[in-house]
């Protein structure tokens, strides 16, 4: 297989031509005749560059006219003093030169500034702080002016770019109106305005300040989360025609109606719920950490862009795995509208394609650029970024998915995996999907494996494990994919948009190690480590689950095989020779429980088994015994290690013992007890007086428990016939409420 480092997609951003306009109206104040106060402006953008269609008000346009910008970053929330470049009449007006302050909007900060008169217009750079002397002010770049004063309407300007944005943005302006008082000393202003607060009465040379400010593209304001409540919108609601913006704030729109615009751009952490079918372009945006959602009841007609961040593909990243958020689209075209995907130099091989749980030797493919095979709704898919590429988003173009899809999924000849993933460009809900699928998965792994991105491992060898368990609060973001497990017989993954609807609106990450739901649960994490790197299994007490297997608690190692450095569990009841990398046991199994540890490790290297994490109570005892040592380790006090001078592979050397010190006596009331094998009658012969209620355990070498005996507490001597059993390595457990003893055995 070709030495490709692997990791998820990044994305190029598309560009969208657009005619829609916003509309804005001045304040209908006319101190200076109306050119301004009674005016109209429309703004649109094509994806580059934002033009602005001024119509005139009543009056000449004879002074000038200043769009005060604020692109978010941080600038000025008042034109005092400090700002006085006066090297021409329209720095003077941005500066408002020798006048009072303007005062803008709590959390409006200017960091640009567009003056206009009949003779020039340009667009300046406005420094967020210190003094602004002459040509203070950075100028960025004519935009355009009317040539008369008296011409009824002129169109104005500018880039994205050259305010510090790109279209996926947006920005708030206010507009000011009045004479520099080119060759004078002051600026006089007019009453004249775009934005609210401006009262009537020219201020002339005094200060004066708004209350409110305006927004392109239209931007959702989240009073609550009715679409159709016009307060929601900076610039009311929205017509057929126009741009809106969706910000991550904490009333997210819900559309109970039809809904119509030209273009929806939706922030990271933001979302759309159209309850009755949308029509409009609509590009969706994530971060490293936040994904935005879209989803839709009813039809769907525009053109949906989902804009994926993905990480870089290095040593660090590894691989990522991803699905199609929007599918149907041919690979060729994604492939070459994001040419970031990393290409084999000498081939046509890409990094991308899916899984194939029938190949052991490269189960994952490794599609050709040319490629038209569809990116399919529900398939799970791996990729990788040319390390050297300078962006970390891959664009997704296709079919919104606004119903039910089906995935077939089986156990190959080679992996039970099968790579699936959201089909939706909205979160999944986690824990409904496995609900809804629990029958097509298999018994030791009704659970998700996401892949996590990290290099610590974990438990699952760098997979986050998702189940009725572990991690419930975890969903599914848009454009990720995952493993699940099939059974024997294989089936059809369902993902719903009804009976349930799997679809929701949320601001997680994508499988972030550590987030769990379940911090009040009882469990212990023991970890195995060596020099280099730190593999954890986990052990869970809860009131659902038992000894035995217990679908959607326990959780075995991806793949039901565990690497060659790991540490895991069997069952303690009807082992399954299963490695586990979850186990669930009874609610207060804690009290008298020994668990068959699993370790593979190489042979020379040091390795350390220590307590991790742990919600235990206090009066619980764990402990390492080590049949082949003849130790037992008290890990809630002292680690334990050792240097294995042959290398480590399975069960059959480690248990994880669990006993409760309230319940146990000073003094182990085993300590004088004799065990001896009797190799003759093939028996176990235990000499000595055991208290009320001891019970014996014999484990065989894979942790499997052959034979479970209640002693009796009134014998000196007594036997357990072992006849029924083959050759082999044994351990034997004696335990009670006070004290617990084991040893190991051969039985010939």
């Amino acid at each position: 297989m070709k030495n490709f480092y692997l990791c998820l997609l990044t994305l190029v951003c598309t560009t969208f031509t657009l005619n829609a306009q916003v509309n804005y109206s001045g304040n209908g104040n006319t101190g200076f005749g109306g050119p301004v106060g009674n005016a109209s402006i429309n703004i649109d953008d094509d994806g580059t560059t934002i033009t602005v269609n001024f119509t005139k008000g009543a009056g000449d346009f004879n002074d000038t006219m200043v769009m005060y910008i604020a692109n978010g970053s941080s600038g000025r929330s008042n034109i005092d003093g400090s700002v006085n470049d006066t090297a021409d009449s329209n720095r003077r007006a941005i500066s408002n030169n020798g006048s009072g302050d303007i005062s803008f909007p709590a959390g409006f900060e200017a960091t640009h500034g567009i003056a206009i008169n009949t003779g020039f217009g340009g667009l300046w750079e406005i420094p967020s702080s210190g003094s602004i002397g002459d040509n203070g002010l950075n100028f960025i770049d004519s935009v355009g002016n009317p040539t008369l004063n008296t011409d009824a309407s002129f169109l104005f300007s500018f880039d994205w770019s050259e305010i510090g944005l790109t279209n996926l943005d947006n920005f708030d302006f206010v507009i000011t109106y009045g004479n520099p008082n080119d060759g004078g000393s002051n600026m006089f202003s007019s009453d004249e305005a775009i934005g609210d607060g401006v009262g009537g009465g020219n201020p002339g040379t005094g200060s004066f300040s708004y209350s409110g400010s305006r927004s392109y593209p239209n931007t959702w304001l989240g009073v609550d989360t009715s679409w159709s409540n016009g307060t929601n919108w900076s610039e009311g609601l929205p017509a057929s025609t126009e741009n809106i913006y969706i910000p991550n704030v904490a009333n997210q729109p819900v559309a109970a109606g039809a809904v119509t615009i030209n273009k929806a751009v939706v922030v990271p952490g933001a979302s759309i719920d159209a309850q009755s079918g949308f029509t409009g372009d609509v590009i969706l945006n994530s971060t490293s950490t936040i994904f935005s959602s879209l989803i839709i009841d009813g039809s769907y007609s525009g053109i949906a862009s989902y804009r994926r961040y993905v990480n870089s593909n290095d040593p660090v990243n590894g691989n990522d795995l991803i699905s199609a958020p929007l599918s149907g689209q041919a690979f060729n075209t994604f492939f070459d509208n994001n040419p970031n995907i990393l290409s084999n130099p000498i081939g046509p091989e890409v990094l991308f394609g899916g899984f194939d749980n029938d190949n052991d030797i490269n189960p994952y493919e490794l599609w050709i650029d040319t490629a038209t095979t569809p990116l399919a709704a529900g398939q799970g898919y791996r990729t990788g970024i040319d390390a050297t590429a300078l962006s970390n988003f891959v664009t997704f173009n296709g079919t919104v998915n606004t119903s039910l899809v089906q995935v077939a999924i089986d156990q190959g000849t080679a992996s039970i995996l099968n790579l699936v993933g959201n089909p939706y460009p909205s979160y999944l809900d986690a824990q409904a999907f496995l609900t809804e699928n629990a029958g097509v998965l298999d018994g030791s792994a009704q659970v998700i494996y996401g892949y996590n991105d990290s290099t610590d491992g974990t438990s699952s060898d760098d997979y986050t494990i998702i189940s009725l368990l572990e991690n419930t609060s975890l969903n599914i973001a848009p454009g990720q994919a995952f493993f699940v497990a099939s059974n024997s017989t294989g089936g059809t993954l369902e993902f719903k948009t009804s009976s349930p609807d799997m679809r929701i609106t949320s601001d997680q990450d994508d499988f972030i190690v550590g987030r769990n739901s379940l911090a009040t649960t009882t469990n212990v994490n023991i970890s195995l480590s060596n020099s280099s790197e730190d593999f954890i299994t986990k052990i869970y007490f809860t009131p659902s689950s038992g000894l035995g297997l217990d679908p959607g608690y326990d959780a075995s190692l991806i793949g039901g095989v565990a690497p060659a450095f790991a540490l895991f569990s069997h069952l303690v009841q009807d082992n399954m020779n299963v490695p586990f990398a979850t186990q669930a046991l009874g609610k207060v199994d804690y009290n008298d429980t020994t668990v068959a540890l699993g370790v593979n490790a190489n042979m020379g290297e040091q390795l350390t088994f220590s307590i991790a994490e742990s919600t235990l109570p206090t009066s619980i005892e764990v402990y390492l015994d080590d049949a082949d040592a003849n130790t037992s380790t008290l890990l809630n006090s002292s680690d334990y290690v050792i240097t294995p001078t042959t290398s480590l592979a399975g069960t059959g050397r480690f248990y994880l013992r669990f006993s409760n010190s309230a319940l146990s006596t000073p003094e182990n009331n085993l300590d004088n007890i004799l065990i001896h094998a009797n190799q003759t009658s093939r028996s176990i012969n235990i000499s000595g007086n055991v208290e009320k209620g001891t019970m014996a355990r014999v484990y065989d070498i894979q942790g499997r428990l052959v034979n479970s005996t209640i002693l009796n507490e009134n014998l000196n001597t007594q036997s357990i016939g072992l006849n029924t059993i083959s050759s082999g390595l044994y351990i034997i457990e004696l335990s009670n409420n006070q004290s617990s003893k084991a040893e190991k055995f051969i039985l010939k």
